[in-house]
């Protein structure tokens, strides 16, 4: 069982490898400005916010979970973060902080409903998408805050040796929570508990404390995407990030998750994530409409899903 499972885990991180150099392959090939160091900056750039929400959600997934909120947590944790810059005049540090406060927060909350009610997380998420969603609009009076300081939104839209700080952000966050999954006590109860949670209870696993902390991670870097939105878009936005909890789950799977838990990889989440913002980017320099872009990441990640059932042993 135990081979078999990891062999599992190789082929998915190898379909996700072969679908991420096709990507590659096929628009160099059909557009001459893809290769270009300053639109590979920002292919980066713009899968920053999706690639920070994955990260939180491939902890989710592996431990058998779903987080639906964490799109809404963004705009709340950029909304709650350029009011406290508008009205109280903090700086991009604080700013940041208070983004990371809001995220883990709600988070927090999420698993906690999750633990004490024992409701499906579909569910729990799912009711927290509204009400996250509906604080942020409260907040903000329906309307966006504009009119940031200029060394807040130099975090979303300036770079560090030419590589951008979304991008810095996004890539130290899949480093540091890729060794943690993959090399602590931690990263293995999380995979156990989505394996197998009875087994995870009948073998003394603290089954809701990892609950509580899975949601809560996916919370705090939610809120980190938030900042780095509302720098990136010089605004606190409610209808931010609308229906990006869905791109982040699809970059997940397409790295090789189990949707039911039991199985991850930040190394696949990573090139899911890449693979998502390069079709989108290049199907932007083909002038492709936005309508066919959405039917093309559906198709995507149904592609994936059936070639990942019928590569299984």
């Amino acid at each position: 069982m135990f081979v078999r499972k990891i062999s599992q885990n190789y082929s998915s991180l190898l379909q996700c490898m072969i679908l991420f150099v096709l990507m590659v392959t096929t628009f160099s090939i059909l557009t001459p400005y893809f290769f270009g160091s300053h639109n590979l900056r920002n292919i980066l750039t713009a899968s920053s916010v999706i690639g920070l929400m994955s990260v939180g959600a491939t902890y989710v997934i592996g431990s058998g979970g779903i987080d639906l909120a964490t799109a809404s947590i963004v705009a709340v944790s950029g909304v709650v973060s350029a009011w406290m810059i508008q009205d109280y005049g903090i700086g991009p540090i604080a700013a940041l902080f208070i983004s990371a406060f809001v995220g883990s927060l709600c988070g927090l909350v999420s698993g906690a409903l999750i633990v004490v009610t024992k409701a499906p997380s579909f569910i729990v998420t799912l009711g927290m998408l509204s009400i996250v969603r509906a604080i942020a609009y409260i907040i903000s009076g329906g309307v966006p805050i504009y009119g940031l300081s200029e060394n807040v939104t130099e975090l979303g839209q300036g770079s560090f040796l030419t590589l951008p700080y979304p991008a810095i952000f996004f890539i130290a966050s899949t480093l540091l929570f890729g060794i943690v999954l993959s090399a602590s006590r931690f990263g293995v109860q999380v995979v156990a508990l989505g394996d197998n949670p009875n087994a995870a209870r009948a073998m003394g696993l603290p089954v809701n404390l990892i609950q509580l902390k899975v949601y809560t991670l996916s919370g705090l870097l939610s809120g980190l995407a938030g900042f780095i939105f509302m720098a990136r878009t010089n605004s606190g936005d409610p209808s931010a990030a609308q229906n990006y909890e869905l791109m982040a789950i699809t970059a997940v799977i397409l790295g090789g998750a189990n949707l039911f838990g039991g199985r991850a990889s930040m190394l696949g989440t990573f090139l899911g994530v890449l693979s998502l913002g390069i079709l989108q980017n290049g199907l932007n320099l083909m002038a492709v409409s936005s309508f066919y872009q959405i039917l093309f990441v559906g198709l995507v990640l149904v592609s994936a899903a059936a070639l990942r059932r019928f590569g299984e042993p």
